[in-house]
């Protein structure tokens, strides 16, 4: 069976990633944390991404350092990578680089998360 590389996961996939990157404007920094540690939990208990074990556990094509969304799709878009580098830094830096976006933004600069201000 042929994998189809932009199908319904790899869409559902970017749609979480952008969504999360966008938590900062319309979620408050301690629901942004829970999510971190959701990741976490995630990654602990499956080793991977689910998103992620869904789309490329099956394939025999990645090797286990590209087993991550972002270095997959790099690699794809013929972009030269480190593939551990790709995957340790999309994991884990860009999670608490968008907290710490979300508690400054928040926090710091009392910019209140668009969805806290049209429920509550």
């Amino acid at each position: 069976m042929v994998k189809n590389d932009f199908g319904l996961l790899f869409w559902i996939h970017l749609l979480v990633i952008l969504l999360y990157v966008s938590t900062p404007i319309w979620l408050g920094w301690q629901w942004i944390i829970l999510l971190v540690i959701l990741f976490y939990l995630q990654n602990l208990l499956f080793k991977n991404c689910l998103l992620t074990k869904a789309q490329l556990d099956n394939r025999g094509d990645v090797d286990e350092s590209e087993r991550s969304f972002y270095a997959y799709y790099f690699k794809k878009a013929g972009l030269r990578v480190n593939a551990r580098w790709v995957k340790k830094y999309f994991a884990y830096s860009l999670l608490w680089t968008v907290f710490i976006i979300s508690f400054i933004w928040q926090l710091v600069l009392d910019k209140a998360p668009y969805l806290l201000n049209n429920l509550f």
